[in-house]
């Protein structure tokens, strides 16, 4: 019965440091390029910007050129602005 105690409360003590080292791990650096930029590599970065506020339900701004052209947000744009079907 000791033994398990003994086991249970050793892992409980480790499992902080485990969770701590794994962090700075999965932290994003300034640098790094999202799926976006490798998607869209011709887009700006108010494209881009626009872009992931829109599929994070954020505000984005509803003009055709500010956004990237052949995406969702893209789309919805345009049928708004023209209304046409001719892109």
């Amino acid at each position: 019965m000791r033994t398990i105690v003994a086991t249970i409360l050793s892992a409980s003590l480790l499992v902080p440091f485990g969770d701590a080292a794994t962090a700075r791990s999965l932290a994003r650096h300034p640098h790094q390029r999202d799926a976006l930029e490798y998607k869209f590599p011709y887009a700006t970065p108010r494209q881009l910007r626009n872009e992931r506020a829109y599929r994070r339900g954020e505000y984005w701004e509803h003009d055709s050129d500010a956004l990237i052209p052949g995406t969702r947000a893209w789309f919805e744009q345009k049928e708004r602005e023209g209304g046409d079907r001719r892109f």
